[in-house]
């Protein structure tokens, strides 16, 4: 009996002319965000690295110098681009490309694209991801609004309850058929979507991760359309269906949404670029517990001159400028992990408040896993921040390393040639993997399927109301 009445709203929806070229309208932005990002993707992917390729060659290929003065040469670290950035670029856009990974300071990613965007861009970018979250619940919500209360003001209900239908097998049948039709509107397209994700250079890498992204839209739907339809069952005209819906779509797509910024701004503000920098500036300085870095040099020098009995560092069998170099580098390492690790535990508070916010916004909850999911978070940029100081750091050690090692107590002319260079490995970005990211993304999960719950829940009930009142 439920396929019989799936098949019945099936048939019905394909014959309305409204949502066929809605379906065609949300089809075609579809296809031409997809279409565009695409080559976007391949055209930033392949820049950034001939980029990488290029300072790596150019590091290399230094010639003889100080290693010390190699380390202030310096290198950039490129984030590479994921195949599924094209589906949704997240936070990218606002987040920099490369860093400038360089003795005695960990900088900030920079080259941030929407810097460069024209006024007209920075109103937002046209993304498949942003479609399907602000498009594809009007589309559910403008299938199944008039499911019970147009039939209920036809008058034809009545009949169908009457047919040996009990209210749960046409709830179930109603939302079988409108899955069918969307399925039939928008599957194409997502096969299209997997076609060219499986054309795009690594892209068989991501294919897990596009299956996952394609099921929380499809649970972004479901949660839509049982929702409409418990809606409907409950209210006595379409209109009002419809009107409720949308209402509820306008609040939890912009309103919660822009709250959460709102308020996480106000609980957990950030520094300013110029005072965070002022922080760090001061305690490179003094040092965190208050000796100074010249002090603790000074001990350094006098804790290994007693250890190789020395009465001068020129006396050492080591250069003791390289050790020198290397104790402010960890000095200065203290301070970054420091300050930093407060800048990202206050991001990781504002996350946390928008995943508390996405409770009552399924969309929020969407996004977060679809940002997570395509590699443009603020976690997968967090990632490439920390997997480049990392990189920065062991660089720097190993030129301090080969000064202390390889010349002379007191040498200052000494010079590394090329083999010191080719030995140190390119900076190469490693992802997250895909099961990583689903335990990260458990909070969100939760939510999308509560909110399935709830709404099969409140389609169950509503339509029991509907068989007490007819009955």
């Amino acid at each position: 009996m439920i396929l019989t009445v799936a098949r019945k709203e099936f048939r019905e929806i394909l014959r309305d002319g409204r949502i066929k070229w809605s379906a065609v309208i949300l089809a075609v932005m579809l296809i031409a965000a997809l279409g565009t990002a695409g080559q976007r993707y391949a055209d930033i992917s392949a820049e950034r690295a001939s980029a990488q390729e290029v300072v790596n060659m150019q590091f290399a290929a230094q010639g003889e110098k100080n290693p010390h003065a190699a380390a202030h040469y310096g290198l950039y670290a490129f984030k590479p681009v994921t195949p599924l950035s094209f589906f949704d670029t997240g936070i990218a856009s606002y987040t920099g490309v490369s860093i400038w990974l360089e003795a005695h300071k960990q900088n900030d990613a920079e080259g941030e694209p929407a810097r460069d965007a024209t006024a007209i861009a920075r109103f937002g970018e046209l993304t498949a991801a942003f479609t399907l979250q602000m498009l594809l619940p009007l589309l559910v919500i403008l299938l199944a609004f008039p499911a019970f209360a147009g039939e209920r003001e036809a008058g034809t209900l009545r009949q169908l309850l009457s047919m040996q239908v009990s209210p749960v097998q046409l709830l179930f049948g109603k939302a079988l058929g409108a899955a069918a039709a969307l399925s039939t509107f928008i599957g194409p397209i997502l096969l299209l979507g997997f076609i060219g994700l499986l054309m795009t250079p690594g892209g068989l890498t991501y294919v897990g991760h596009g299956i996952v992204i394609v099921a929380v839209y499809i649970i972004y739907a479901w949660i839509f359309l049982f929702l409409t339809l418990a809606v409907s069952a409950n209210v006595r005209s379409a209109q009002a269906a419809l009107v409720v819906m949308v209402g509820f779509w306008a609040v939890s797509s912009f309103v919660l949404p822009r709250a959460a910024s709102d308020v996480s701004r106000l609980l957990y503000p950030t520094p300013t670029a110029v005072l965070f920098q002022a922080n760090i500036d001061e305690a490179m300085q003094s040092g965190l517990d208050g000796v100074s870095p010249d002090t603790k040099v000074q001990q350094r020098q006098e804790q290994i001159l007693k250890l190789y009995k020395a009465d001068s560092v020129e006396d050492l069998p080591i250069n003791f400028q390289g050790m020198i170099f290397d104790l402010q580098e960890k000095l200065g390492n203290e301070v970054f992990d420091k300050y930093y690790g407060e800048l990202y535990a206050i991001f990781s508070q504002q996350t946390g408040l928008h995943q508390m916010f996405s409770v009552g916004s399924p969309r929020m909850a969407v996004q977060l896993a679809s940002m997570e999911l395509s590699g443009t978070s603020l976690n997968q940029h967090l990632a490439f921040t920390g997997q480049a100081e990392t990189y920065r750091r062991k660089l720097i050690a190993d030129m301090n390393q080969d000064i202390t090692n390889n010349s002379n107590a007191g040498q200052a002319d000494y010079r590394a040639d090329s083999t010191l260079w080719a030995s140190i490995e390119p900076f190469a970005f490693q992802p997250a993997s895909l099961g990583t990211l689903l335990t990260r993304l458990g909070p969100s999960f939760m939510v999308m399927f509560l909110w399935l719950a709830l709404s099969i829940a409140a389609g169950v009930l509503a339509v029991r109301k509907v068989k007490v009142t007819l009955g």
